[in-house]
């Protein structure tokens, strides 16, 4: 028999054989779901932010809802894993404090303590240093014939052309070495200012503390800063200061089928509290439900683990994973993989919900495809006629990320971002159920098909795949539509007020070209904005209805 028709035959019958384990809807699943997200991003939670009541009630809920499923505890501590969740630093105004000459100031509303400051007490006479600039071309000296030894230096954030990309001193604008000269010049400590605004200001509210050893105030009050700017003044000082920490808790459950093999499961359950810098909204603080970031994925591990409870029929045991601190920078899974509860060797992969719950037009986005060479064919088979959107990168904004570098293979799926994106209007009316009750048979049926496999090959994802956002300064202020193939950047909606809105665009509308700049993607489009500054104007060019529109806008 001819070899190709052999092969083509085999081919043909794996591809019918994946598609035969497409496992069914649970039409219960929606309504459940419902129940379970209604109380996770409930007001009474108040936005679950770790170290919060609000979160220890998410985690309460979750734990009673694993024992009800039959998982069996998979933590140090039963279900639990205890782990250190930076705060923001504790800063003892009763000892400090910052006096000119007799005026007195008043703490935040004139000035505060930065991340760069050592604890200490000093007065002395200040000395203005401009910027603390040195380049080493020798054209530019911010300290030539000036002595600073004890005494009280006077720093401009800013530089002599702003702080933007295309400034010709962007390679001292970090204030953190400016501050490193300051002190190796002698002096005592430092009060930076921003009188011109061409910069940001330095944070007030910070967690990592990373002293220099000298204290290190911003004064925010503008007529203060001024005058220290001018002439030298008589000031006394005091900075006092610690680092905080509260505890998170992670929960590990665990369903043994008595496999060779581990599947990981996984979502975030906590949240951003009430804002704060975290959030994108312009309000007074507000409760963030963030009933899709992420109750919406707690909620479909929920539902996975009745379908894994319910089924024996699968080659491998689970460990269903919920992480807590994912907004703070993944904290919770990077401690997990660091200090795991059970061996990493036995895990075959990881897949991660995050923002799962508006599923739109039955499209979404699974990333991490090119962790494992399989991943391809278990997704190329239609599953439920959903349209996926496949991103090869294993690094990306979630806990999926802290398994990839242990070399696990990792999916991470996602329904794409919206207007309700940390904001308090993220609420659990605005989900679609009957969406992620889909995604929860899709889960199960990616895991049926893998056990095809006799293991899955895992390969790192190359840079190219995985590109950094390039710093920019201006926004258009829209949503992107993140599973959008191109060319272009399809947008979700524009913000008022801000540049896009302000020239009529709205959602669906594609962005085609910013200027000179050519827009295929997301990252082009983020290059672009790295070459405007705040006031420059261009001409942005949209499709609306298969229709060019070109506008001119100014950031």
């Amino acid at each position: 028999m001819n070899k190709r028709f052999i092969v083509s035959i085999l081919a043909l019958v794996f591809t019918l054989s994946l598609q035969a384990q497409e496992v069914a809807i649970d039409k219960g699943a929606p309504k459940r779901m419902q129940w379970d997200l209604g109380f996770l991003a409930s007001d009474s939670l108040k936005g679950r932010l770790p170290g919060t009541p609000g979160n220890d009630l998410a985690r309460d809920f979750i734990e009673r809802r694993m024992s009800e499923y039959g998982l069996e505890p998979y933590g140090e501590n039963g279900y639990r894993q205890a782990f250190p969740v930076p705060e923001y630093a504790a800063i003892d105004y009763d000892r400090t404090g910052l006096r000119l000459g007799k005026k007195v100031l008043v703490p935040h509303l004139d000035f505060y303590p930065v991340a760069y400051s050592g604890n200490g007490e000093f007065s002395a006479k200040t000395l203005s240093i401009g910027y603390g600039i040195v380049k080493e071309d020798g054209s530019y000296n911010d300290y030539e014939g000036k002595d600073l030894e004890g005494k009280i230096a006077v720093l401009n954030a800013s530089s002599p052309d702003g702080v933007h990309p295309h400034s010709e001193y962007a390679a001292y604008h970090s204030v953190n070495q400016r501050l490193k000269l300051a002190k190796a010049k002698g002096a005592a400590a430092v009060l930076l200012i921003n009188p011109e605004k061409t910069a940001s200001d330095l944070p007030e509210f910070f967690k990592a503390i990373k002293p220099i050893d000298i204290p290190v105030l911003f004064v925010r009050n503008e007529v203060a800063a001024k005058k220290l700017a001018k002439k030298s003044q008589k000031v006394s000082l005091a900075v006092r200061m610690k680092e905080r920490y509260s505890t998170g808790y992670n929960l590990a459950g665990f369903i043994n089928n008595n496999k060779a093999s581990t599947v990981v499961l996984g979502a975030h359950y906590d949240h951003i509290g009430m804002g704060r810098e975290n959030s994108l909204y312009k309000g007074a603080p507000d409760i963030h439900n963030g009933a899709d970031d992420n109750g919406s994925g707690t909620t479909l591990l929920l539902e996975a683990i009745r379908y894994y409870g319910n089924r024996r029929d699968t080659n491998y045991n689970y460990v269903i994973l919920f992480f807590s601190a994912e907004e703070s920078g993944l904290i919770g899974s990077k401690y997990f993989t660091e200090h795991p509860t059970f061996p990493l060797k036995m895990v075959e992969y990881m897949i991660n919900f995050d923002m799962v719950g508006r599923l739109r037009s039955d499209r979404l986005q699974i990333s991490g495809t090119g962790t494992a060479e399989q991943w391809d064919e278990v997704l190329d088979s239609p599953i439920h006629n959903l349209d996926i959107k496949k991103d090869p990168a294993g690094v990306g904004p979630s806990d999926h990320t802290s398994f990839y570098y242990k070399n696990l293979p990792v999916l991470h799926l996602f329904t794409g971002t919206h207007e309700d994106y940390h904001k308090p209007s993220d609420d659990a009316n605005k989900v679609n159920y009957k969406g992620m009750a889909k995604l929860a048979a899709m889960v199960y049926t990616i895991t049926a098909r893998t056990s095809s496999f006799e293991r899955l090959n895992f390969q790192k994802t190359s840079s190219s795949e995985e590109k950094t956002a390039p710093r920019f300064s201006v926004t258009l202020g829209v949503v992107p539509d993140y599973l959008f193939g191109g060319p272009g950047l399809k947008i979700d909606g524009a913000t008022q007020g801000r540049p896009a809105a302000n020239v009529g665009m709205k959602a669906g509308d594609i962005v085609m070209k910013i200027g000179d700049f050519v827009i295929d993607d997301i990252y082009a489009y983020m290059g672009a904005l790295g070459a405007f500054k705040k006031g420059d104007t261009t001409t942005i060019v949209y499709k609306r209805g298969g229709k060019d529109i070109e506008a001119e806008i100014t950031f």
